[in-house]
């Protein structure tokens, strides 16, 4: 006569039981990743990275400026860095290339002066060229990461063009691993291959 009430308390605690199995199971993965992961914030030198980071944004600000010394407003704004935790460092700037081709002493005027796009594609590319080898030669700027991060170099570039000119806005994206800059950096002999290497996008 107790049998069935007996059996009703046993799937009772059997269903109990694989409850806590399922809550400790769903929760330890969480607190072995959380703890993981103060961990990792503990071993980053935050004052480190950010004085690596404001060390590349003058060197960067400054070949950024030099190629467009004729058109000073051409720099819309300067490269700004960030330490992204996991993935790396990446910096981004933004160009008018429209101002940066069209030469006058009164920055941006309104003329029918008319910027043709192989000029701009030009200006363009030789700024590309000139951040890639700067990537190349300031990679010890980054000693506090890993192997397996990045440091990453976003331009984006606008064109206030006129009617009639072809539009040049596109960003672009070039990105690097830091055991490629500690292997190759400095190596003006392999910048083809440091080139390879690369990830370059532009849409």
């Amino acid at each position: 006569m107790k049998r069935p009430g007996i059996i009703r308390m046993a799937s009772k605690r059997n269903a109990l039981a694989l409850f806590v199995l399922w809550a400790v199971g769903f929760s330890f993965p969480n607190y072995t990743f959380s703890r993981n992961q103060e961990s990792a914030d503990a071993r980053v030198d935050y004052a480190s990275a950010r004085e690596g980071i404001l060390k590349f944004e003058n060197v960067m600000n400054g070949v950024i400026n030099s190629s467009f010394s004729s058109n000073p407003f051409a720099v819309v704004q300067k490269a700004k860095g960030v330490y992204l935790q996991g993935y790396g460092i990446s910096f981004t700037f933004l160009i008018n290339i429209h101002r940066a081709v069209v030469h006058t002493p009164f920055g941006q005027v309104r003329t029918r002066y008319a910027v043709s796009s192989e000029e701009k594609i030009r200006r363009i590319a030789e700024l590309k060229d000139k951040l890639i080898q700067t990537l190349q030669d300031g990679g010890d700027n980054f000693p506090q990461l890993r192997k397996d991060e990045r440091v990453v170099i976003i331009a984006f570039v606008e064109d206030s063009n006129f009617p009639g000119e072809t539009n040049a806005n596109k960003t672009i994206v070039m990105s690097t691993l830091k055991k490629d800059l500690d292997e190759l950096g400095h190596r003006n002999d392999r910048l083809k291959e440091f080139k390879q290497r690369m990830k370059i996008v532009e849409y």
